[in-house]
């Protein structure tokens, strides 16, 4: 129930800095911050009934080990788009476009997909295919070199479930 409560809170919050409706003296703000509510009550509800919150018990503990993950994917894309832009610039146009499979030892559903996300946010790679009974991921790539960085990735979302 705690973690209903929470999800609550936080979605409305979101949704309160987001829109900027909070005043409740004015009949239109009251309106939107009802509709707010209803729309943070109707989430969490939604939540609550898939089991969402319960699968993802590691929610609250991935989320705030997020930061540094995200920094470090934003630096990788810099690259990553720097490599992209050298090899379609190049005369001799350097690439040589695989498919490789690649393997994956996350728990939880929610780290897969940030890790599937993270793939295909990098230039160069798309994740094409999970797999989830051979637990590996068909990876396009555009040369050997961008996908090296594959194994350092999964590591670090591996990190944000708890597991070093």
């Amino acid at each position: 129930m705690l973690r209903h409560f929470l999800l609550f809170c936080v979605l409305l919050g979101f949704w309160v800095l987001l829109s900027g409706h909070y005043d409740l003296n004015s009949g239109q703000d009251r309106y939107l911050f009802g509709c707010g509510v209803a729309s943070a009550l109707l989430t969490t509800l939604l939540s609550a009934r898939v089991g969402f919150l319960y699968e993802e018990g590691r929610l609250i503990r991935i989320f705030l080990r997020q930061p540094p993950y995200l920094l470090w994917l934003l630096w990788q894309i810099v690259l990553s788009n720097w490599d992209v832009a050298k090899r379609v610039w190049s005369p001799t146009l350097n690439i040589d476009p695989k498919l490789v499979r690649t393997p994956y030892r996350m728990k939880s559903e929610l780290c897969t997909a940030i890790f599937a996300n993270s793939i295909t946010l990098t230039p160069g790679t798309v994740t094409v295919l999970i797999d989830t009974e051979k637990r590996e991921f068909l990876v396009h790539a555009l040369a050997d070199s961008t996908a090296a960085g594959l194994a350092d990735m999964h590591d670090r979302v591996k990190k944000l479930e708890g597991e070093d």
